[in-house]
């Protein structure tokens, strides 16, 4: 997990220092978000060909190559193959997501929110680890930043040990598979559109700021990158850290309602980002942008798990997986020009139509007799 927010504090400085035009200056980060977009249908169904384990297996051997070739591309100042092996660290951002599917394999639907809480807290881990290490990594070669991919491969080379420790589920016996439903039919459950729209705008709007936000703040407004570190730092613990209530609050609200908080919150975070552009307000607006993704992720991931039958699972994530990270990754990659071309303020103002899409997609759920949400 500290590859992202490793990526994301370091992905805008690298652009500035080694694109060949400022506006292409958050395409490292982009180049994440889309090597996850690329690999999020595949991954979910070659785990189901070949398992759980060896896929992850196989996708963390290839963030170790990716990470080595990051490193190189940045001491040789080779900012295509940056963004190339940053396009493979993503690739298996796509494998990592797998892991609350995989979790969630082992309990009952019931407690999938605790469980997908659960899995999430490990961001909290991610969200001062990778930022520090980049900290860490920034001079420990001549090269700036260049270090910062040597100690990512090396924290791919302890996955590796653990994921050949940790135990994981038996999948679906391939025999369930002439029971499939089509996919076609799948999709129009409106239960399924309304938790795979809340993952895709909540991953969406808060790609869109927090791609911009490094680059807003220290390139154009030049705030020390002390204080971005703090804002991004901060950004990520409000992601991760409401997974230690989410899960209680499910007992007191339906899943709607936790939905309907999530897009509060980021309404919140758009509404404080273009009135105020101080460090509070950056702050306080990537907080409340943090806030409302675990909200509209966590409960879009327990409405999506709870909305579809076992022999359906693979296909469905794999379906899930696309729209959210292919709206990361459309997002990320708009972040870069639109800061530089149209300000933060622009930025902030583009994300009001995602929030208006997931709120249609929910008030199509609650209006459908075919699904209800859960307390």
């Amino acid at each position: 997990m500290v590859t992202a927010p490793m990526v994301i504090f370091v992905g805008g400085f690298l652009g500035v220092a080694l694109a060949p035009s400022i506006s292409m200056a958050t395409l490292p980060i982009a180049s994440l978000v889309v090597g996850s977009a690329l690999a999020s249908m595949p991954a979910a169904l070659i785990m189901q060909k070949i398992g759980r384990r060896s896929g992850f297996i196989y996708a963390t051997m290839l963030a170790l190559l990716g990470s080595i070739l990051a490193f190189y591309s940045v001491r040789n100042g080779n900012f295509w193959g940056l963004c190339f092996s940053i396009l493979l660290l993503g690739m298996h951002l796509a494998f990592v997501q797998q892991f609350r599917f995989a979790a969630l394999e082992w309990v009952k639907p019931e407690q999938a929110a605790t469980t997908a809480s659960v899995v999430l807290l490990g961001g909290l881990v991610a969200a001062w680890v990778g930022p520090e290490m980049v900290m860490l990594g920034k001079e420990l070669f001549a090269q700036t930043f260049s270090g910062v991919f040597v100690l990512l491969a090396l924290s791919h080379c302890l996955l590796l040990v653990l994921l050949n420790i940790i135990p994981f589920a038996q999948s679906v016996n391939h025999d369930q598979v002439e029971s499939r439903r089509p996919l076609k039919e799948l999709l129009m459950v409106p239960a399924l559109g309304a938790a795979m729209a809340s993952g895709a705008v909540a991953y969406g709007v808060m790609s869109l700021i927090m791609t911009a936000t490094p680059v807003s703040m220290t390139e154009i407004q030049d705030f020390p990158l002390a204080q971005t570190k703090t804002v991004i730092q901060s950004h990520i613990m409000a992601m991760f850290l409401p997974s230690l209530i989410t899960p209680l609050l499910l007992r007191w609200i339906s899943i709607i309602n936790l939905l309907m908080l999530g897009l509060v919150a980021m309404v919140a975070a758009i509404s404080i980002a273009i009135f105020d552009q101080g460090y509070w307000g950056y702050w306080s607006a990537l907080v409340c942008l943090g806030l409302g993704w675990n909200f509209l992720f966590v409960g879009g991931t327990t409405l999506l798990t709870q909305s579809y039958q076992p022999e359906d699972s693979f296909r469905i994530q794999a379906v899930n997986e696309f729209c959210v990270f292919s709206t990361q990754a459309l997002t990320s990659l708009m972040a870069g020009w639109l800061v530089f071309s149209y300000g933060w303020f622009a930025i902030n103002l583009l994300a009001i139509p995602l929030l208006i899409l997931a709120l249609a997609m929910l008030a199509r759920w609650t209006m459908s007799n075919s699904a209800q949400p859960s307390r």
